[in-house]
């Protein structure tokens, strides 16, 4: 049986492990080699806190993931035989009670005093303390040998390289602006040059720059977002001592770095200079604070975007279930059970949360609501929701008056072909084809023919208006 450890061993241990953890941060801020290297290493481990994250890098350089012992076996595989835990910081809050002017341990209490507390006589208070526990890293368990991938345990999206869910993380960035009531501009205020983007702390809005290519808008959205969590006017008036603006940028650029490299975009243009004239007079104390921040913000971007694609991963598995399904499943996400909503307020509501899900929303709507059968679809036909008509011929539903919407959605079927869904404002679009043009929602030789279907309703209407009016011309004798 393992000897206890006294109080005193104990404290020495916890120092030892804080002098190891402040060695460690230190020797960050010797090049931009050495930060880049944290950096990546950070993205990983964006759960943990960051003095957790800095032992467990101390301890284990290259660490992919890491679990105590318990939670090892939990995923079905066991710790190898020999291997030595990877100690870190595990909070241990203690309860105190006021007991003859003394403030003791509530679980060293006698009974009346812990009744006293629980009816709120006696005042209480809590203090936090930490423990040692250790955990261990992926490679030191026989996961791999049962073919336990790191991404089945901990569910970790990214590209891989690749550039298949880069909507998906634009939308998850969007949902995360609209969280924090952050104005996505459409464009700069004024000429920024060769700036990527830029924030307006005191619009709290955020412009980028419209030269940027759609995979540097990504990453410069990051930053500038990190901007906006971390240097926005009330973090600002927040601070004893103000950030300077090579510090606000070091780290924006630090958050960027991290959120972008853990989702797999490419981070070879980063600038991550080693900030020389800044660190050489700081306190560890404030290096330590400015990670800190880096790795909240960070970790916070990164649970927002994971269960954003998780989300998305979970819908467009649902999305192959039948309309019926698939349209609960969502109501159920959104949360409208009994909800007495618009057309307008739904739509407007699945945007703002699932923006990739629209589409598909007003699909699997319009297909219930009028039983279609795409296999009997032989000419272009559309479905304008909420109107109370099933699907007509195309060129007869384009030629409703959209003008006192507040906002049209339609679905359109076409022979042998997916359906294909839209919705626009009235006010800056006149009818569903002129939707579909400006989108590019259809290809070409198929919005021609949906063009000729409308015109020729109109040509046909136009003969009857001649018709009509050459019948009211014909002089009748009474």
């Amino acid at each position: 049986m393992a000897k206890m450890k006294t109080n005193e061993e104990r404290k020495a241990e916890l120092e030892a492990l804080t002098e190891q953890m402040g060695k460690q941060i230190d020797s960050y801020f010797e090049s931009p080699e050495k930060i880049r290297e944290h950096l990546q290493f950070l993205g990983k481990f964006h759960q943990y806190s960051m003095r957790n994250a800095v032992l467990i890098e101390s301890q284990f350089p290259g660490a992919v993931a890491v679990g105590s012992y318990p939670f090892w076996e939990k995923q079905g595989a066991q710790v190898q035989k020999g291997e030595r835990g990877i100690k870190v910081f595990v909070p241990s809050p203690v309860t105190y009670a006021l007991h003859k002017d003394e403030w003791v341990p509530l679980s060293k209490a006698p009974k009346p005093i812990k009744d006293g507390v629980k009816q709120g006589r006696i005042p209480s208070r809590k203090m936090m303390y930490f423990k040692i526990r250790h955990v261990f890293e992926y490679t030191q368990t026989d996961a791999r040998e049962k073919g336990i991938e790191v991404s089945d345990i901990f569910k970790r999206y990214h590209r891989d390289g690749g550039l298949e869910n880069e909507q998906d993380i634009r939308d998850a960035l969007t949902t995360l602006a609209d969280a924090r009531n952050v104005t996505l501009l459409e464009e700069p205020l004024d000429e920024i040059g060769t700036a990527k983007g830029c924030y307006y702390p005191e619009l709290h809005a955020i412009a980028l720059n419209p030269r940027n290519t759609s995979i540097e808008d990504i990453s410069v959205l990051i930053h500038e977002l990190a901007h906006a969590e971390l240097h926005n006017e009330e973090r600002n008036l927040e601070r004893d001592q103000p950030l300077t603006a090579p510090e606000k940028e070091f780290q924006a650029e630090m958050v960027a770095y991290v959120v972008s490299h853990q989702l797999g975009f490419p981070t070879d243009d980063f600038s991550l200079s080693y900030l020389a004239g800044w660190t050489k007079d700081k306190e560890l104390l404030d290096k330590e604070q400015l990670l800190q921040e880096v790795h909240q913000t960070s970790a916070t971007f990164l649970d927002h975007i994971e269960s954003h694609l998780e989300k998305v991963h979970t819908l467009e598995q649902e999305r192959e279930q039948m309309p019926l399904e698939y349209l609960e499943q969502l109501h159920r996400r959104m949360g409208w059970k009994d909800a007495d909503l618009s057309l307008y307020e739904r739509v407007h509501a699945v945007q703002s949360v699932f923006p990739k899900e629209v589409e598909s929303y007003l699909n699997a709507k319009a297909a219930l609501e009028t039983n279609l059968n795409v296999d009997r679809v032989d000419e272009p036909l559309m479905y304008i929701h909420g109107k109370g008509f099933g699907f007509q011929q195309f060129g007869i539903a384009n030629n409703h008056d959209f003008s006192e919407n507040q906002l049209v959605a339609y679905t359109i079927a076409l022979p042998d072909q997916p359906l294909v869904s839209g919705h626009f404002d009235p006010e800056k679009t006149v009818h569903p084809l002129h939707d579909l043009e400006k989108n590019n929602k259809v290809e070409k030789p198929t919005l021609k023919n949906l063009e000729d279907s409308w015109h020729n309703v109109l040509l046909e209407e136009e003969k009857k208006s001649l018709s009509r009016t050459a019948i009211m011309n014909i002089e009748r004798l009474i």
